[in-house]
């Protein structure tokens, strides 16, 4: 049976909106199950770790990135799946699985293709996507969320603009699998499993840095960025293969994680040996 864990206020609420109609679609692909509500921050992690005691094998996060994350943290089990409804504000990780919207990830969890992905350590946390740091993370500092819309967008790329051109790029110190140094002067760095790029890859992290954009370079990547969510677009970028790097900063800074602050350098990342199965739209998964 499917268990549901919902983030009740993810999207502003929107869950409240469809919960009936999800719940009615559910039902007719045959997938109905048991739901439960969070009533905190991190209360996923607790969740999914009782349901998976009670013998609950497919987990379902309803709600953002952040809810993702926290079911993630609390899966120790090979044999769970992992599926996803995104319904929050930030759903990076559904649409890098290649889901849609809800309507679409109810068709998804169906059809139950799985993919499995090893979770990257970031301190002592988990997380499945893109860690980034430098004017990715400072930008959000800086600059309004955004209304819906073009003005909104616009108003975020100008926004956007200013800062980037007033942004010092860090020093930047990075020590890949005890062999490789490199010392950089970035503008914006991402790690993330090469795997969500390539399903038929294997797992393992990349690391991607950028000088500065200029010109018409930097207005492209600035649009890229405010219409995607996705670092380094259209950026001069370097990147490389690891499974372990230690990255340290001159000032130090924060870190974030799937768009969540998630704390500062120096910090240690690694792939690890542990392994979620998601259930994903790519077609390099398996039925079980």
């Amino acid at each position: 049976m499917y268990y549901y864990i919902v983030n009740p206020t993810a999207g502003n609420g929107a869950i409240r909106g469809l919960q009936d109609k999800l719940r009615a679609r559910l039902t007719e692909l045959g997938i109905g199950g048991e739901w439960a509500k969070t009533t905190a921050p991190g209360e996923a992690t607790k969740m999914a770790k009782a349901a998976i005691a009670k013998g609950h094998t497919t987990i379902v996060a309803v709600g953002g990135d952040d809810t993702v994350n926290e079911v993630i943290n609390g899966i120790a089990k090979e044999n769970v799946a992992v599926g996803i409804i995104p319904v929050g504000n930030d759903n990076r990780i559904a649409a890098r699985l290649g889901i849609e919207n809800w309507q679409h990830a109810c068709e998804v969890l169906a059809a139950r293709r799985l993919t499995p992905y090893s979770l990257i350590a970031a301190g002592q946390n988990f997380f499945l996507s893109t860690l980034t740091l430098g004017f990715e993370t400072d930008v959000d500092k800086h600059v309004e969320t955004p209304s819906d819309g073009i003005r909104g967008k616009l108003s975020t790329l100008r926004q956007s603009w200013g800062h980037a051109k007033t942004y010092e790029p860090l020093k930047c110190r990075i020590v890949a699998d005890d062999n490789l140094t490199i010392e950089a002067s970035i503008f914006s760095l991402s790690v993330s499993n090469q795997k969500f790029d390539n399903p038929l890859a294997d797992n393992r992290l990349v690391v991607s840095f950028s000088d500065r954009p200029k010109g018409r370079q930097l207005g492209s990547y600035l649009w890229n960025r405010s219409h995607t969510n996705s670092p380094l677009q259209e950026a001069p970028t370097s990147r490389f293969l690891a499974g372990r790097v230690v990255i340290e900063t001159t000032p130090v800074t924060g870190i974030m994680v799937d768009g969540k602050v998630a704390g500062r350098t120096p910090i240690a990342i690694r792939l690890t040996d542990r392994r979620v199965r998601f259930i994903t739209e790519k077609a390099a998964g398996f039925h079980a």
